[in-house]
């Protein structure tokens, strides 16, 4: 069994079954400027890839053949949605485009050293009956996925909050256009802070989390909150005294959400672990989002933040494109 290209086929499902078009006419434009060689202009054997099995691209130092894109297209075939029709050439280019991505991400994911634990690696085999007795090299490609992942979602968490004056002015913006927004069902809400020190790998997690506990030890203590984290805090929330705002669930990583469901107003969790590194959290109100106006709120709200959890990808894979194409220049020179 393949992994990688599971995870490739599921991403690809999503943008097929969101809006087809504009994807593909985006992957199409992104596949092209990224760059490809030939494989005339290979030697006979590049990290292990055979040139009989074709070079459909290269990025950076990494080759993706003509075989495995065959072999993620005939995957893709087998999950799409009944009834998705699509160019043979359009489904190909679009899964070259994914694996494209996901070279990309990779690679700067492990030029910062991010890493796949085994405690990581074992939970995706545990909830995939799929995978049955994993090789090594499908545990490679699991510990590859999950290093995307993550690097995906630093992107995403750092850029993706949305705050209530852009809610507000995207409603009266709406109303104005005489556009009617939906709401959306009554939902628990919860505004928190946070403090985090980032670990990308298990050798800086042994110190984030000494660091976390110390810190950990003044807020129980008494000290203010808010400036715990404008001193020490390593998000891009800790210039407002670590403040998310508000957020429902299914914005934030499971063992950040699972923590603050244990707390109660004005409590502060012990150090939690995510993929980010270590944190801890302060939750200080919590709200059923029940009136109209309130689900209308959060429904622009989610709308808002995905947007720019989309957008926050996008940019990411275009500053990679970009250095990975001013790597690839001078190493021509």
């Amino acid at each position: 069994m393949n992994f990688k290209p599971l995870i490739l086929v599921a991403a690809l499902t999503l943008a097929v079954g969101a809006h087809a078009a504009p994807k593909a006419k985006a992957t199409k434009a992104r596949a092209n400027k990224t760059p490809v060689v030939s494989a005339t202009t290979m030697p006979a054997v590049q990290g292990g890839v055979h040139l009989s099995d074709g070079i459909a691209a290269v990025v950076d130092n990494e080759v993706i053949t003509h075989r495995q894109v065959a072999q993620a297209v005939a995957q893709a075939r087998q999950t799409m949605p009944k009834g998705t029709q699509m160019d043979a050439n359009e489904l190909r280019q679009q899964v070259l485009a994914q694996m494209i991505n996901q070279s990309l991400i990779l690679q700067a994911g492990k030029r910062r050293n991010i890493q796949a634990t085994d405690s990581e690696i074992e939970a995706v085999i545990a909830h995939n009956p799929n995978i049955k007795n994993p090789s090594a090299a499908v545990r490679q490609d699991i510990a590859d996925s999950i290093i995307v992942e993550k690097v995906r979602q630093q992107a995403i968490m750092q850029n993706s909050r949305v705050s209530d004056s852009e809610v507000a002015r995207y409603i009266e913006q709406a109303k104005q256009q005489g556009v009617t927004l939906p709401e959306a069902d009554p939902v628990r809400q919860y505004h928190a802070q946070h403090i985090l020190i980032k670990a990308d790998n298990d050798n800086a997690a042994v110190g984030a989390e000494s660091t976390i506990r110390k810190i950990y030890s003044q807020a129980r203590s008494g000290a203010d909150f808010g400036g715990l984290a404008r001193q020490y805090s390593q998000d891009s929330s800790a210039g407002n005294g670590g403040d998310l705002g508000w957020f429902a669930d299914g914005m934030m990583v499971a063992p950040f959400e699972e923590a603050v469901h244990k707390l109660k107003p004005g409590q502060i969790s012990a150090p939690v672990r995510t993929q980010f590194g270590w944190h801890i959290i302060k939750l200080n109100d919590v709200r059923e989002a029940g009136t109209p106006e309130e689900r209308q709120q959060n429904a622009v709200r989610q709308y808002l933040s995905q947007q720019k959890a989309q957008q926050a990808t996008t940019n990411l894979l275009r500053e990679l494109d970009r250095k990975s194409t001013r790597l690839n220049s001078s190493h021509r020179l």
